[in-house]
């Protein structure tokens, strides 16, 4: 790649890295005071703010001109330079103070939303280190490169192919012509959820600093919380429902959700949208009834069988990883239930991980395609999706990302394994890492955290999260030859 093409892509990582600068500032500030720690807060924002200086301001005259490659470049080593950067308080911090492969796993597993924690003890940690802590899923969870692309007007020219590197689903509905306003306005709805999320969390009975982390974890459909029984800690069916809600409106598309703000959504339109739905109701009314039947000391009522399991769907559906209840300890047949939802994940255009629900249309339609073709060899068939046909590539490009997904849960399963994990844990740590989830079942359950893993299996984990964050596509393209030729 010759040296001018190479020019912007460190003037934006540059760019992102002075502003990652600005948002540990928050951190930075609440510590000081509150009388806590802040020298781990300033030690990163001034590597963020110094490297982020020395690459943008030698570069500021660079040619604005972006291609595809150069953003599937850029979006890459953003993800994993902010996670880098984001790791430098957990590393730095006094008590606890995390091994490096610790405090990176912990950075990855927020900027990625995926949850999963090698933390404990967390109802005594301090307030700036779990308000970081939730600022990672927040950012991350609408994406730092939109971020970028929302704030700094700059970074508009050539903004659409970051935005497709960035959110690169089958679905990419811009919203409105231009696409710095497209990302402001996803901004705009992202921070009005979470503001209102806040709010009703705190009137339904959590604290003020409680309301404000799990508003942004839980739109983020992230699942860090401010305790180590997660939402468990709260015996409300108050607070479950209201955190049920935004986690299925953090896992809706942001495009209906806008839609939705601002006009009407046509029901019958949204094949996707009533694939959720259904997924999620079904899924619900399975595992409430089996919670009912097979556990009645437990769950005594149908009521508080549908309240856990309704949270529970929907965690697991958005890709957020919160608990009310150990369900680990639940019947097989909610394990079988819980354990399908991990390959599905919430809507394209939304903050959740996983295949996605549209993918999973898409593949029951081509399936139920091929079916038809073989009783009427001759007829013209296609897929449809509301009142469109999907065009070919659309539905190739799906297929094989849906492929290369199981190709390297396989794979990561098999490293995990080899780490010395039994099978179970190694498919779950798999799912959960790839689909961005967070707990899982066996050795990485909800009453465990990630810490007692070994470190290739944390790295490999790592890996497993920024891939399936960027949904595959963008970070193994830029490992094929053909990406460096020109």
């Amino acid at each position: 790649m010759r040296a001018m093409k190479l020019a912007i892509v460190g003037w934006v990582l540059g760019v992102v890295w002075v502003g990652l600068a600005g948002v540990l500032a928050i951190p930075l500030v609440i510590a000081a005071l509150l009388g806590e720690p802040w020298t781990p807060f300033a030690v990163a924002a001034g590597a963020a703010l110094g490297g982020g200086a020395a690459l943008a301001l030698p570069l500021r005259r660079a040619e604005r001109n972006l291609g595809h490659r150069q953003a599937f470049l850029i979006v890459t080593l953003v993800w994993c330079s902010v996670c880098a950067i984001g790791a430098i308080p957990y590393a730095t911090y006094p008590d606890p103070r995390l091994a490096p492969v610790d405090a990176l796993f912990e950075a990855v597993a927020g900027f990625t939303t995926t949850g999963a924690t090698v933390l404990s003890g967390l109802d005594s940690l301090p307030s700036s280190l779990l308000i970081w802590r939730s600022m990672t899923q927040w950012l991350g969870g609408m994406g730092m490169v939109i971020f970028g692309v929302a704030v700094l007007p700059l970074l508009g020219v050539g903004g659409m192919q970051l935005y497709k590197a960035e959110a690169p689903g089958p679905s990419k509905d811009k919203m409105t012509p231009r696409i710095t306003e497209t990302a402001k306005l996803l901004w705009m709805v992202y921070l009005g959820i979470t503001v209102t999320a806040g709010g009703v969390f705190y009137l339904s009975g959590m604290s003020a600093f409680d309301a404000l982390n799990h508003a942004m974890t839980a739109v983020a459909t992230g699942g860090f919380s401010t305790h180590d029984q997660s939402l468990g800690y709260y015996d409300s069916g108050l607070i479950h429902f209201s955190v049920t809600v935004a986690m299925l409106i953090g896992g809706t598309s942001f495009a209906i959700l806008h839609r939705a703000l601002t006009g009407r959504v046509e029901w019958s339109a949204q094949p996707e949208l009533r694939a959720y739905m259904g997924i999620f109701l079904l899924a619900t009314l399975v595992i409430a009834l089996d919670l009912s039947l097979q556990m009645p000391g437990r769950f005594a009522n149908l009521a508080g069988a549908l309240e856990h399991a309704s949270f529970q769907v929907a965690s697991i559906l958005t890709t957020s990883g919160f608990v009310t209840d150990d369900f680990d300890r639940w019947p097989g047949l909610s394990h079988a239930v819980l354990l399908s939802l991990f390959f599905v994940g919430g809507m394209a255009g939304s903050t959740s991980g996983g295949l996605k629900v549209i993918r999973i249309v898409l593949l029951a339609r081509a399936a139920s395609m091929q079916f038809r073709k073989l009783l009427h060899r001759h007829s013209v068939d296609l897929v449809r999706l509301g009142n469109r046909s999907v065009e070919p590539q659309v539905l190739t490009a799906s297929l094989a990302l849906i492929s290369i997904w199981l190709i390297l849960l396989a794979a990561g399963t098999l490293a995990l394994a080899a780490g010395g994990s039994d099978l179970v844990s190694s498919l779950m740590g798999a799912a959960a890492s790839l689909g961005n989830v967070g707990p899982g079942f066996g050795a990485i359950g909800p009453s465990h955290t990630f810490a007692t893993l070994d470190t290739g299996s944390k790295v490999v984990m790592q890996v497993l999260m920024i891939l399936g964050r960027l949904e595959v596509y963008t970070v193994l393209v830029i490992l094929t030859p053909g990406f460096w030729r020109f």
